[in-house]
């Protein structure tokens, strides 16, 4: 009776220490991506054109992510994920323009960056990202050889600067934010056909119930997920990049997110 019960007891404790076990190599969940990073954060302003968030205290190699306002915007107007972002290490080149379509003030307010801070930053780890117009911005400065990656958020697929023609000439995946509640730059009639135009792996998620207006300020339900891209993407992390990678990925299994992928071998 007695070794029945030790049997019992100990084939229990076994299967919680495996479970438990199996517990610890979960995937970040997209909450934990969305709170603050290990960094305190500090912002400059190294010209009239290009605001700076990064870490407070700078190391060497930080990946850099490239910034795009929506049209009438500034940085400000999303500070608090431009400063989460730089939170999680990263330098941001955030252009101040009002009209980041073409792409170009973007990439001249990366040329500072990497003129002003060359001891700290990565010059092959560079990504883009931006709102709407910025959004727009973010594909076309994406055709620049040293970006290597992007996430543009509810981009236009033409106008505003953004020449249709870049979009199959990009050089890395690309993550595409839609929302499904957008009415000012529809996902299937914009996102879509960047979707099918484009010559790279892109995995295209639309976050459900998102306006247009989803990335305001702190980026709303869009903010763990562009985290955990350019945390996979620039920083090469193995647990980030499950939100993406796989049939069983992270967001393709949530009910708040429908996915759509042009390159199952590469995700």
């Amino acid at each position: 009776m007695r070794e029945g019960l030790l049997t019992v007891l100990l084939a229990f404790t076994f299967s919680l220490a495996v479970a438990c076990d199996g517990m610890a190599v979960l995937p970040r969940p997209v909450s934990t991506l969305a709170d603050s990073g290990d960094y305190s954060t500090t912002t400059d302003s190294i010209s009239s054109s290009c605001t700076v968030y990064r870490p407070s205290s700078l190391g060497e190699d930080h990946p850099i992510v490239v910034w795009g306002n929506g049209t009438g915007s500034t940085p400000l107007a999303y500070a608090s994920f431009l400063r989460h972002i730089a939170g999680h290490g990263f330098v941001v080149a955030a252009a101040n323009t009002t009209n980041a379509g073409s792409g170009e003030d973007m990439i001249n307010c990366l040329d500072e960056v990497l003129e002003e801070y060359a001891d700290n930053v990565n010059p092959d780890r560079i990504g883009t990202s931006g709102h709407s117009q910025g959004g727009s911005g973010a594909i076309m400065a994406r055709a620049d050889p040293h970006v290597v990656t992007s996430a543009p958020m509810q981009p236009a697929w033409l106008g505003l600067g953004l020449d249709a023609h870049t979009q199959d000439k990009q050089n890395g995946p690309m993550f595409l934010m839609s929302g499904s509640k957008d009415t000012v730059v529809d996902p299937e009639w914009h996102q879509g056909r960047i979707f099918s135009n484009a010559a790279v792996p892109v995995f295209w998620g639309t976050l459900q119930g998102a306006t247009h207006f989803e990335p305001a300020n702190n980026a709303g339900g869009f903010r763990g997920p562009a985290t955990a891209w350019f945390l996979y993407q620039l920083m090469g992390d193995e647990e980030a990049a499950k939100l993406f990678v796989g049939d069983d990925c992270v967001l393709c299994t949530r009910s708040d997110w429908r996915v759509q992928k042009n390159d199952k071998d590469f995700f």
